[in-house]
């Protein structure tokens, strides 16, 4: 791996310096098969669009839910291929910030990368928490079903997602060996999940909805505008696609990441659109009744009581996306424990030296996975006190990551594609890369201000939209710590592989 970074080298890194020669500290445990069903355990399309359909139905009825979703799906596409470029470059644990550390001049090299660092960790410690926050919600409301006097608390939900997250890091820290199986597991689950749902939709429903209704009838109940309430509902729509990056936080743990990451990813992002797309517009034709979904508890269990009309089977097939929903838990609790691992590794955190530890049993970073857990379960408290404050910092999440993809990407178009990258596996060329590059910078320019907007005007302070001051707030935070004694001891990534 030395050799392959060694020949492309102009932006003025000296990589040798870079480069610390000694055993690789976690096991080479992941293939190609496994590292994408690791990836797509995260992103899970399918899976993911089904817990956030509910606010493009809102802002425009089944035509933004479908074309807001096609439209995400293009986006993506173009996100994850100069995403997957780069990690076919670079591939490291540290994922973007060492992406933005390469490619940035040397100068400021070591500040954009503990930026990117920083919003990375917290964007995946964001996403680990959104995760257990729905398979929470849809265990509560479950039994709220069956149980109609019985109302479920906002602490009785945190106490429920604080087991859930306890249990998946215990998984990741205690039995490590086992993970390339069970995400293959997952893997295999999800799909399974994904022909079951569609034809039991489509076989049970007779009643099905007019093509105009799904693909014409614009109902606007936001407040805005059309094109504004679609264009808001777009971002959430980009939650199908959320995580693309996952592979590229066990690099470390593949034999050869620079070619078989970028292919995970790639498939990861093919796969979900090949589910997500079909399973939408299925779910969409069975719908009775808007209102119901809109306002139920469990929508994707609403969705699928219209169309079988049977308690037991979408209860079912609920509690199988349950299952399948936990399993995209565990696996962003290891995205989260490893990216720590390497920021603490490179000297990022607050402890580093505590958290940059791998376990001589286990083969894991042990240290930096509770500490990520200890933060998702306090965040999570939040929910006890306000619903809308933590969905704000959920966003958040989303929008992070959009930023994460982008800013090495912004950084490398403007410097020069060819002058900066070294040979790789996964070249998108002089004319493809550009473009890539270009439109990844765009999107999360507009995203970022899209995310900025409440869904529903009028507006209250009760469900007003804190996506701006959590990221003002945020930021402040992060160079705070800088220049509070960082800059003086991070200089960028200690190591790659």
């Amino acid at each position: 791996m030395p050799d392959q970074i060694e020949t492309g080298n102009k932006d003025g890194h000296n990589i040798e310096n870079l480069l610390v020669y000694e055993p690789d500290e976690l096991p080479k445990q992941f293939s190609l098969f496994s590292t994408l069903a690791f990836g797509f355990s995260m992103t899970n399309s399918w899976l993911g669009y089904s817990a956030t359909l509910i606010t493009p139905l809102l802002l425009g009825g089944s035509p933004t839910v479908i074309f807001g979703l096609i439209a995400a799906s293009i986006a993506s596409c173009f996100i994850t291929a100069g995403l997957a470029e780069l990690a076919s470059a670079y591939p490291s644990s540290g994922g973007q910030y060492h992406f933005a550390y390469m490619v940035t001049p040397p100068k400021y090299s070591a500040i954009v990368a503990f930026v990117m660092g920083w919003l990375s960790v917290v964007a995946w410690a964001l996403t680990s928490a959104s995760t257990a926050l729905v398979c929470a919600q849809m265990a509560g409301n479950l039994a709220g079903i069956y149980h109609p006097n019985y109302d479920v608390e906002a602490w009785q939900t945190w106490m429920i997602y604080m087991l859930l997250v306890l249990i998946a890091t215990a998984i990741v820290c205690f039995l490590p060996t086992a993970l390339p199986r069970g995400e293959m597991v997952m893997f295999v689950s999800s799909f399974l999940g994904f022909i079951v749902s569609l034809v039991t939709v489509l076989a049970m429903q007779s009643n099905k909805q007019s093509a105009k209704s799904v693909f014409i009838d614009y109902e606007n109940s936001s407040g805005w505008g059309d094109g504004t309430s679609f264009i808001i509902g777009l971002g959430t729509c980009m939650y199908a696609y959320l995580a693309i990056d996952g592979a590229c936080h066990i690099a470390e743990e593949l034999p050869n990441p620079s070619r078989d990451v970028p292919r995970a990813m790639g498939l990861t992002m093919l796969i979900g659109i090949i589910t997500v797309i079909p399973w939408t517009i299925a779910f969409l034709f069975s719908i009775t009744d808007t209102d119901a979904v809109a306002s139920s508890s469990i929508p994707v269990y609403t969705i699928y009581l219209q169309a079988t009309r049977s308690r037991p089977v979408a209860t079912f097939l609920t509690v199988w996306i349950l299952f399948v929903y936990f399993g995209a838990l565990v696996s962003c609790i290891v995205t989260t424990g490893r990216l720590a691992y390497a920021f603490a590794r490179d000297g990022g955190l607050p402890y580093s030296s505590l958290f940059a530890r791998i376990h001589p049993t286990y083969q894991a970073p042990i240290n930096a996975t509770l500490a990520c857990a200890a933060v998702v379960i306090i965040y999570g408290l939040i929910y006890i006190g306000s619903a809308t404050a933590f969905n704000s910092f959920i966003s958040m999440s989303i929008l992070s990551l959009n930023l994460t993809y982008a800013l090495p990407q912004a950084i490398l178009l403007v410097r020069g594609r060819e002058h900066i990258l070294p040979k790789r596996s996964f070249a998108l060329g002089q004319h493809i890369g550009p473009i890539c590059n270009a439109f990844s910078i765009l999107w999360a320019f507009f995203i970022t201000i899209m995310f900025c907007f409440p869904t529903s005007i009028p507006t209250a302070v009760a469900d007003m939209n804190y996506v701006s001051v959590i990221v003002v707030g945020i930021s402040f935070l992060i160079l705070i710590s800088w220049w509070g004694g960082k800059r003086k001891t991070f200089s960028g990534p200690v190591r790659l592989p």
